[in-house]
């Protein structure tokens, strides 16, 4: 899979999660899209929808800020042209499934939201378009993510489904408090599917997310503001400014970094210090030229620059050629 010209199967991929926190706001927006940039993320991530499409008018005051915090297809040019001068992908999650051939048509990958897991239309188009995409699993139990996934096979077939489709675990309260942040979840996924498996973020705490990593998570997904305070919305309170959001960029490089591979090898750093951390063989009293060993003329002692401790037996017997004095190695010219 590739994605954002990117392997998750190896490389780190941050996707600053903007969604609606700019609140309407479309020199806001592009703000933001701006100082993600600056982080170092990978990709923007916006939501497009259809207000009618996506909330019923059953709550009123919802159904208002879904349409106060929805962006028309001009909007969605221009923020992608921003996004385009930032240099960083843009990209969203079609939140009705009428938004689908637009987005298909200008980004180059997707998001199902972990709230349309179970919304079979959406995840049928979207596979249908042949585009990598990511499902988020956030609330969802082991036989919906099944269901999901055998949508996607069953629409573009399983060698397909495996080159494009990605999971990514969530846990879906706003904020979700770190010790229900399951991330062990990640590596579970990973092994049950056989795709790549990331960690889209609502803990407040940067650790979940640097677990994750540890665990084996390669896309993280992070809610991004410019400012958690004094903003109305409620997505900014659990979302990381720039400083939080680069911060944790170069924490988890770091952390791959030191994962390395599975497997226990000598590291080239450790070659060098190896004889001078091992115990070799020492003279356990002065030692006169003649003089045949035994097992009471030797003792360990490091380093094992010239006999190692496995080579005490082969010592005895053998005669000292040179004068060596208490605590010092026995040297190999010297037997």
């Amino acid at each position: 899979m590739l994605i954002f010209d990117k392997n998750p199967a190896q490389d780190l991929i941050v996707i600053a999660e903007i969604g609606v926190n700019h609140e309407g706001g479309l020199d806001y927006a592009k703000e933001l899209i701006r100082l993600a940039a600056s982080t170092g993320a990978d990709a923007v991530k916006f939501q497009s929808y259809t207000p009618a499409r996506y909330a019923s008018k059953e709550n009123m005051e919802r159904f208002e800020r879904v349409g106060r915090f929805s962006f028309s297809e001009e909007d969605h040019l221009e923020l992608i042209e921003a996004a385009k001068e930032a240099g960083i992908v843009f990209f969203s999650t079609p939140l009705s499934e009428d938004w689908v051939p637009f987005l298909d048509k200008h980004t180059d990958a997707f998001k199902i939201a972990s709230g349309d897991i179970t919304f079979e239309p959406v995840i049928r188009v979207v596979a249908a378009t042949g585009k990598p995409f990511i499902i988020s699993t956030g609330a969802a139990s082991i036989q919906e993510i099944d269901e999901a996934v055998s949508w996607v096979k069953d629409e573009i077939g399983e060698a397909k489904a495996k080159e494009n489709l990605a999971l990514m675990h969530c846990i879906c309260s706003y904020p979700a408090p770190i010790e229900q942040a399951n991330v062990l979840s990640v590596p579970f996924l990973a092994e049950r599917y056989g795709l790549p498996v990331g960690y889209s973020n609502h803990v407040i705490e940067p650790e979940a997310c640097l677990a994750a990593v540890a665990l084996g998570a390669n896309i993280i997904e992070i809610h991004f503001t410019d400012k958690k305070t004094e903003r109305d919305f409620h997505d900014h309170a659990l979302s990381f400014e720039p400083q939080e959001l680069k911060a944790f960029i170069k924490s988890a490089q770091l952390v791959k970094a030191a994962l390395g591979t599975f497997t226990k090898a000598v590291q080239p750093c450790e070659q060098d210090l190896i004889p001078h951390v091992r115990k070799g063989i020492v003279a356990a009293h002065d030692l006169k030229a003649g003089h045949v060993l035994t097992a009471d003329d030797l003792i360990y002692a490091r380093p094992s620059t010239e006999f190692t401790s496995a080579e005490f037996d082969t010592l005895i017997g053998k005669t000292v050629n040179n004068d060596t004095a208490e605590g010092h190695l026995i040297k190999k010219e010297s037997v």
